[in-house]
C-alpha cells in the first residue's frame, strides 16, 4: 500500500514539479511499460521469448524483480533504452566517426555499431529564409520503416542474420525509435542566418536544438527529453506509467511513422522554439518562460501517451 501511495503521488508531482525533468531512462521506459500492459496474451509471449534471445538480456535484467512476469516486464521496458546505452559502452563503436577502426564482434551480435543516425531525421526549417537540405537518407523515418517491415518474420538465432533483419535485435531499436520520434526536437532542426559554422561561416543546423543554450537546462533538446522526468528508479517510472495510462486514447490510433514526424514537425515550429529567434548562445541562453515550461509538459506527456497507445497497437498487429 505505500509504494502504491508514493507512486501515486509522483505521477501527480509530474504535473506540479516547476522543472522536473523523458525520452532519457524515464521517458523510454515509461513509454514501453505503457505499451506492454496494452499487448495482448499472444503478443506477449512472442515479445518476451524475443527479448530473452537477446544477447544483452543479462544487462537487460541486471537489477530485475524475482518474478517471472515482473522480470519480463522490467526486461522489456530497459530494452526500449537500450540503443541509447550502446553510445557509451566500448564495446561498441560509432561507425560514423572517420577513420574508425570496428571493435570485435561479440557472441550473438551481428555487428557492433552505435547507429546514432537511426535516432533522428531533423527535417530542417528556416524562420527567416535561410536555405536549408534534405533530410540525410539513414533516419528514424527510415529505420522504422524497415524495421516494421521484417521485425514479425520468424526470429532466428541471434547475430545469425545481418542486424537489419534480426526480430531479436530490431526489437530494443523498435521500442526505442517509437519513443523518440514522439519527441518534437527527433523530428525538426532550425536554421536561421546568424547561427553559422564557424569552420565557413555559412549558416547550419541547430542539430534538433542541441546547440540552443538554455538556463537551467544542458541545451534546449535535453531541456524537451528530461520533460517527463530524471527520477530513475522503478516506483517513480510506474507513477509515470499509471498517470499516462489515464490520458485519452486515440481512436482510431495513428500507425503510420509519416504522421509520427508530420507532427513532431509542427510542434516543433509551433511550440518548441515558440519563444522565438533572439538568444541561444552562450552569452545569452534562453530563458525559458513559466507558460512555456507548463505547455512543454503538457505536450510531453501527450506525446509519450501517444507513444505507448501507438506502439502497443502497432505490436498487438504484429504479433498476436
Amino acid at each position: 500500500m505505500r509504494h502504491r501511495t508514493i507512486a501515486l503521488l509522483l505521477a501527480a508531482l509530474i504535473a506540479a514539479a516547476p522543472s522536473a525533468n523523458a525520452w532519457n531512462h524515464v521517458g523510454h521506459k515509461a513509454i514501453a511499460g505503457l505499451a506492454y500492459q496494452r499487448l495482448g496474451k499472444k503478443a506477449r509471449t512472442r515479445l518476451d521469448a524475443l527479448i530473452r534471445a537477446h544477447p544483452d538480456y543479462a544487462l537487460l535484467t541486471e537489477g530485475a524483480p524475482s518474478g517471472e512476469k515482473e522480470r519480463a516486464r522490467y526486461a522489456f521496458m530497459k530494452a526500449a533504452y537500450w540503443p541509447d546505452t550502446i553510445k557509451g559502452d566500448p564495446r561498441f563503436y560509432d561507425e560514423a566517426k572517420r577513420d574508425v577502426v570496428p571493435t570485435p564482434i561479440l557472441p550473438g551480435f551481428a555487428d557492433m555499431k552505435q547507429r546514432r543516425n537511426w535516432h533522428y531525421i531533423n527535417v530542417a526549417f528556416s524562420t527567416d529564409e535561410t536555405p536549408v537540405p534534405p533530410p540525410p537518407d539513414v533516419n528514424v523515418l527510415a529505420q522504422l520503416k524497415l524495421i516494421l517491415g521484417v521485425i514479425a518474420h520468424r526470429p532466428l538465432a541471434p547475430g545469425s542474420v545481418p542486424a537489419e533483419q534480426d526480430p531479436v535485435y530490431l526489437l530494443p531499436w523498435l521500442l526505442h525509435l517509437a519513443g523518440d520520434v514522439h519527441q518534437p526536437l527527433h523530428c525538426a532542426t532550425r536554421y536561421k542566418k546568424d547561427q553559422v559554422n564557424p569552420a565557413n561561416g555559412k549558416p547550419w543546423s541547430d542539430l534538433g536544438g542541441n546547440t540552443v543554450n538554455v538556463v537551467g537546462a544542458y541545451n534546449l533538446h535535453a531541456y524537451w527529453d528530461d520533460a517527463l522526468g530524471i527520477v530513475d528508479t522503478p516506483v517513480y517510472v510506474d507513477g509515470v506509467v499509471k498517470y499516462l495510462n489515464k490520458m485519452p486514447k486515440e481512436k482510431p490510433a495513428v500507425t503510420d511513422p509519416d504522421r509520427w514526424v508530420d507532427e513532431g514537425f509542427v510542434l516543433s515550429k509551433e511550440v518548441v522554439y515558440s519563444f522565438g529567434n533572439d538568444g541561444g548562445g552562450k552569452e545569452d541562453p534562453i530563458r525559458l518562460t513559466q507558460d512555456y515550461t507548463i505547455r512543454a509538459k503538457d505536450v510531453a506527456r501527450k506525446r509519450a501517451a501517444l507513444a505507448g497507445h501507438r506502439l502497443a497497437v502497432i505490436l498487438n498487429q504484429l504479433f498476436d
